[in-house]
């Protein structure tokens, strides 16, 4: 093996779920790019890393380009420092395009993964990258319209840790940003619910002293075992819905959130959900009362099926690799 053969750009939240997925099933460890200052994501990659790498993130969701100006100039110098690698996958992001840019310019092979919610639309980043791979890993045979260069491997999720099992209560899990405008719908239920809540970036403060009897937590990093326990897991267009469907088949409730302006469409949610076979819904300022929420609760369905596609991407990037050492 040489020195560098895989580079994994993981840019936080379900991007670094799609690095740690990939790495879980490699026969040797990787080397990482992380935004700098994420625990996160330093915390989900540690046991599976060789090396990490930190570059700033240009901006997060809901920022605007004069947060990235601002930014950028660190950014290229840290992207700059990163030794060539014989292949890159960049998993998407604003974060992503700047060190996998470097690592195309100084010969990486590049690879990039579309988010698994983006069926209509294409991603940003992913859109520019996509030029510059040799593929573009996909999720579902309905993305196959995006990409001239995208193969569709089926759900890039993670090998199951657990069980599925049914402990009685209700997941709720937005990602790392959190999703305010749901909790704080949550707390007009009626009923006698048992919430296990992820916060994220959300103070959970208030939340706690409203609702003793329910959990709320800020991070985990395996958010798995409660996916695993849930009854229910309610989300956001993000990668935990297919997760929760994929890996444990788990009824899932996908809420829209509006306010993620850099994320997918809401019609690429309807279609995303559609796929699942879980429920959508609508952002919750569109919500006439909280009945809506209620029914989803009472008249969730059975998601459908799948095999997981993590393995059927690693043996294509082994393949090249190996091709590669040839050449």
């Amino acid at each position: 093996m040489i020195d560098n053969p895989l580079l994994i750009i993981a840019s936080g939240g379900g991007h670094t779920g799609f690095a740690r997925a990939i790495a879980e099933y490699l026969p040797f460890k990787p080397d990482f790019v992380i935004p700098e200052n994420d625990r996160f994501s330093k915390d989900m990659l540690l046991d599976y890393a060789r090396k990490l790498y930190y570059v700033k993130k240009g901006k997060d969701p809901g920022q605007g380009n004069i947060v990235l100006m601002r930014n950028f100039l660190k950014i290229i110098i840290e992207s700059g420092k990163i030794p060539k690698y014989l292949a890159t996958i960049a998993t998407g992001s604003n974060h992503s395009l700047i060190p996998a840019m470097f690592q195309k310019i100084k010969g990486s092979a590049l690879y990039v993964t579309e988010s698994q919610d983006r069926i209509i639309t294409r991603g940003k980043t992913v859109s520019v990258l996509s030029k510059f791979s040799r593929h573009v890993f996909l999720h579902w045979n309905e993305q196959k319209g995006l990409y001239d260069n995208g193969v569709v491997v089926g759900p890039i999720v993670e090998k199951p840790k657990y069980k599925s099992e049914n402990k009685g209560y209700i997941l709720v899990t937005t990602g790392s940003m959190g999703f305010k405008k749901l909790f704080d719908s949550l707390l007009n239920l009626r009923g006698n619910y048992k919430f296990v809540i992820q916060t994220g970036k959300v103070d959970p403060t208030p939340y706690i002293e409203k609702k003793p009897d329910w959990s709320f937590f800020s991070f985990d990093k395996d958010i798995e075992r409660y996916i695993a326990n849930a009854e229910l897991v309610i989300t956001h267009q993000g990668k935990t819905a297919m997760e929760s469907v994929v890996m444990y088949g788990k009824p899932t409730i996908i809420v829209y959130n509006k306010d993620w302006k850099s994320a997918t469409t809401k019609q690429d949610t309807i279609l995303y959900s559609k796929i699942l076979g879980a429920t959508f819904l609508d952002d919750p300022s569109t919500w006439d009362s909280i009945k809506v929420l209620e029914d989803s609760i009472q008249n969730v369905r059975k998601p459908n099926q799948f095999e997981i596609g993590t393995p059927k991407l690693i043996d294509i990037i082994l393949s090249e690799l190996a091709e590669f050492l040839r050449e």
